[in-house]
């Protein structure tokens, strides 16, 4: 089954291009030029959004923070320039991943393909069997995705902040690499880039402190990160 891409910029050559990028690796393409038109697009259920920043009618940042109220489609913001703090501010808000409009398309391709991947891949099926990871006075459920604690707090992670924590409570008191964390994410590792650092951070301040007033998430220097809790499992 063919999988379609919401194509959201304001640029038509830029939409052709990457209409055509996509149609040449099998994935069909919807567009949208003002943000505006998002929300009527989404009734086509895309499997995926490829987000441009600067639109006709608005800030993509903007738009990402709302489409996150509603949604966890993956998102990868495709932009003008690099910026690091314009990178680092569209994580935050929930975006996948970023990357340059001056990347190649093989590199676009080969990111939006590793984002279908991981939301096949956790994506609940018939025969999977739900669980409750329980620590510190959290629980996730991997039936519903959510993670709550007594006083009924309940915490957006979005896919890729849940699929970080699934990881770290099935590996409790084990180092994890970056590298190790990226093939999480079906992302391509590379040594200076801060998504993972922003993934985690966003999973700390969602977890807080434990009882004892430490992290849940230990760094590791020049290794990656240690999950520092008991973890239970029930069904």
């Amino acid at each position: 089954m063919r999988q379609t891409a919401l194509i959201v910029d304001g640029d038509s050559d830029s939409r052709h291009l990457l209409s055509s990028a996509l149609a040449a690796a099998g994935i069909d393409s919807i567009h949208a030029a003002p943000g505006a038109a998002v929300w009527q697009q989404l009734d086509h259920a895309p499997d995926i959004i490829i987000l441009d920043l600067s639109l006709p009618d608005g800030d993509g940042l903007d738009l990402l923070r709302q489409l996150r109220q509603t949604s966890d489609l993956p998102v990868l913001i495709h932009a003008t320039g690099s910026d690091e703090s314009q990178r680092i501010t569209g994580i935050e808000l929930g975006a996948d991943d970023f990357l340059p409009k001056s990347c190649t398309m093989r590199e676009l391709l080969a990111r939006v393909r590793g984002l279908l991947r991981r939301t096949r891949r956790s994506a609940p099926t018939p025969r999977s069997e739900p669980r409750r990871l329980h620590f510190g006075e959290w629980t996730l459920d991997t039936a519903t995705r959510q993670l709550t604690r007594p006083d009924n707090a309940s915490p957006t992670l979005g896919g890729p902040g849940y699929a970080l924590l699934l990881a770290f409570l099935e590996h409790p008191f084990e180092p994890l690499s970056r590298e190790h964390l990226s093939r999480v994410l079906n992302r391509e590792y590379m040594p200076y880039d801060r998504i993972i650092d922003v993934h985690v951070s966003q999973i700390r301040r969602a977890l807080g402190q434990q009882a004892d007033g430490s992290s849940f998430i230990r760094t590791l220097r020049s290794q990656g990160y240690v999950f520092v809790a008991e973890v239970a499992s029930s069904t």
